[in-house]
């Protein structure tokens, strides 16, 4: 009897668990590709909030047939919709489904820049070359004979396995044209090649202007002395621009004027051998510093709790409202937390003050010690805060100087970390002092009109990119362990044009440079004093 009640029993349980719906939701676990090896590769670039990887191929490598040879994802337990590993055509993007329970897009596409050149025995100016219609154009003087022209280069596709058909010696008449074959990786494009006669011997093409260099730019004849010279306004004497600073490209030349002084008016010419252009004249613009660079003003105008780098009563107009800004307000608002930006009158190198940033684990969070320019706006709950980067500033300065100290602790905290950066806990923190100047609109960057571009530690997609294209200028300097003492820094910015006038600027330091991404030590501190731009 026992054991038809057991039977019973077992039976029916087995009926009721068949009968119970599983409701319960399938965990969301995202799946990430980590890293990728790609034979010909110059750069693999990993962007897991856009589902990206981008990979830039050397000249020779066949972008029909880029060989990936590994891939890495965060999780072992990811399915791919394809196989990655293998040959694959990139010549135009392709798109892999990455799964655990749900799918995730990603895209894989390739780019390649190929030096392209084409130059004539006496040219003048630059060639132009167009490689989506694959024609190119290059201009000799009127009173050159085009049935008679002599190529000096010719280069429109990867170097050393490239060949062209007919050869560059036998391009003489461009009366109409040559047709050139050109042919790699059993591959050939028909382009044209073009020689056009210009009455215009020499042209000042631009004169950019800055504080205390100027950049010109002009066209002439190749063969010819090409140059440029310049002097102050209403002096009569005038200097030639060093020749080693001349860069050429056919006869198109280049050069910066250096140790001009600001806020005065100089006059300047291009010349070809005999022939020169007409004398233009610019201005150069004023040097200015940022406000309170050595960080000797402070006060308590915002809390009672933590310093803020300004002071209502300060003489100095300039000081009396908040240039630099700190996460100071974030660090105390949770508990009994201290600030992590504090003034320092022991360790110092100029004036009667530097500035401490302290990393600490504060309640929840980790927080790096920071100080940047512009505006701290606000917490998201308790997973991170809002800050507003840049003040407006129109000067284009060729470098920061600065006065750094760093003592760097062992990583003890890790959140998340940016794709393609291999950190993790026991590695030596990293400290970072970042310099930029830009046109950045506000309303695309999210900041406001006096601090454009917002930052949210919560959400990657809006992390400072230095590559973005608000950004005309930029420098950085990063600490990979302790330094030895205090360390004069010399930071210079790379610009994408001298024409591009800046409307902000943004410098931002921090004692752990991985701080939005709450990864770094709790031991790291950066002392920082004696910020100077030079033009």
């Amino acid at each position: 009897m026992k054991r038809i009640l057991l039977s019973l029993s077992v039976l029916f349980a087995a009926i009721l668990v068949g009968c119970i719906e599983n409701d319960l939701p399938m965990p969301v676990i995202e799946p990430r590709i980590t890293s990728m090896q790609v034979d010909g590769a110059t750069e693999v670039f990993i962007d897991s909030e856009k589902r990206n990887v981008e990979i830039t191929l050397n000249e020779q490598t066949d972008i029909s047939k880029v060989n990936i040879t590994a891939v890495e994802f965060d999780n072992e337990q990811t399915k791919t919709s394809m196989e990655i590993v293998g040959s694959h055509d990139l010549s135009q993007k392709i798109s892999v489904t990455l799964s655990i329970y749900q799918d995730y897009v990603w895209t894989i596409s390739a780019t390649q820049n190929i030096q392209r050149y084409y130059t004539v025995e006496g040219q003048v100016g630059a060639s132009e070359i167009d490689d989506v219609n694959l024609r190119a154009v290059t201009y000799v003087t009127d009173k050159q004979d085009i049935t008679d022209i002599t190529v000096t280069s010719l280069k429109l596709g990867p170097a050393d396995i490239t060949t062209y058909s007919p050869s560059i010696d036998k391009l003489k008449d461009f009366t109409h044209g040559q047709a050139v074959t050109v042919t790699a990786h059993g591959k050939s494009q028909k382009w044209m090649l073009y020689v056009e006669q210009t009455e215009t011997l020499v042209e000042m093409k631009s004169v950019d202007a800055w504080t205390a260099v100027a950049w010109l730019k002009a066209t002439g004849i190749a063969e010819l002395d090409n140059g440029f010279k310049y002097r102050k306004k209403g002096t009569s004497a005038w200097f030639d621009v060093d020749k080693a600073s001349i860069k050429t490209d056919g006869g198109a030349f280049s050069a910066c004027i250096e140790g001009l002084e600001p806020t005065t008016e100089y006059e300047c010419y291009a010349y070809s051998g005999e022939n020169q252009t007409d004398i233009y004249e610019f201005t150069t613009e004023e040097s200015r510093q940022m406000p309170n660079s050595g960080f000797e003003v402070f006060s308590k105008a915002e809390s009672n709790k933590y310093y803020s780098f300004y002071d209502p009563a300060s003489a100095i107009v300039e000081n009396q409202t908040k240039w630099w800004c700190s996460g100071n307000k974030g660090s105390t608002t949770v508990g009994e937390s201290r600030a992590i930006t504090i003034p320092d009158n022991q360790d110092k190198m100029e004036g009667k003050h530097s500035v401490r940033l302290e990393s600490q684990w504060v309640i929840v969070k980790f927080a790096a010690g920071n100080i940047f320019v512009g505006e701290f706006a606000g917490l998201v709950g308790t997973k991170g805060g809002i800050v507003n980067f840049g003040r407006p500033f129109t000067l284009r300065p060729r470098k920061l100087v600065v006065w750094l100290k760093y003592n760097s602790g062992v990583i003890d905290r890790i959140d998340s970390v940016p794709d393609n950066d291999d950190v993790k806990l026991g590695d030596k923190d990293r400290g970072q002092v970042f310099i930029a100047v830009g046109d950045w609109d506000y309303r695309k960057f999210g900041g406001t009109p006096e601090s454009p571009v917002q930052v949210n530690t919560t959400d990657r997609s809006t992390f400072f990119d230095p590559k973005s294209e608000g950004v005309i200028g930029y420098g950085s300097h990063i600490f990979t362990d302790s330094s030895d003492g205090w360390q004069r820094v010399e930071i210079p910015l790379e610009y994408v044009s001298t024409s591009r006038k800046p409307t902000h600027i943004i410098v931002s330091c921090a004692s752990s440079m991985l701080g939005d991404y709450f990864t770094g030590s709790s031991d790291s501190k950066l002392w920082v004093d004696g910020m100077e731009l030079i033009y």
